[in-house]
């Protein structure tokens, strides 16, 4: 039986008092330090769709019925797996890429003649692990298009050429 009228005992009490008083605050001060002036900096999930047209001549193509288009904007042929990089002023903070492409086909008729459009969709999400206030961009390929972070939280259409 331990007896409590002797000093070391108390002494011993105190100090685990203040080892466990100490290694909470310092618990305390480590989860504050990822505390921004607005509460957590939790990123947030970027989301859209790209869309890229198909010339004429492509319409009825291998490659357009697998949904590989070519991109003069983003100088790449768009595909499923290509890269889609969100930038905040340049410095890239979030990053996913192109579902499988979803060919969609229109006729047309003028007069006696018909023709044909294409267009390949695809969809991505990008976690954005380091949002902030600036200029965002969706980078694919060398294509950079600006966006506002509510747009990228709502969702985005972009259209390549």
């Amino acid at each position: 039986m331990i007896r409590l009228s002797r000093p070391g005992v108390w002494i011993s009490i105190l100090i685990c008092s203040l080892l466990l008083v100490v290694a909470a605050t310092a618990g305390t001060f480590v989860a504050s330090q990822h505390r921004g002036s607005d509460g957590w900096r939790d990123g947030f999930l970027a989301y859209g769709q790209v869309s890229v047209a198909i010339s004429g001549d492509d319409v009825n193509s291998p490659r357009t019925k697998r949904c590989i288009a070519n991109s003069v904007q983003a100088g790449i042929d768009v595909r499923q797996g290509v890269p889609v990089v969100i930038s905040l002023d340049g410095r890239a903070v979030g990053g996913g890429d192109l579902s499988t492409g979803e060919l969609i086909t229109e006729t047309t008729h003028r007069g006696p003649s018909e023709s044909w459009r294409a267009s390949c969709h695809y969809k991505f999400s990008a976690p954005v692990t380091e949002p902030g206030e600036g200029q965002y961009t969706v980078d694919i390929g060398d294509a950079k298009v600006a966006f506002s972070m509510d747009d990228l939280r709502n969702g985005i259409d972009l259209v390549l050429s």
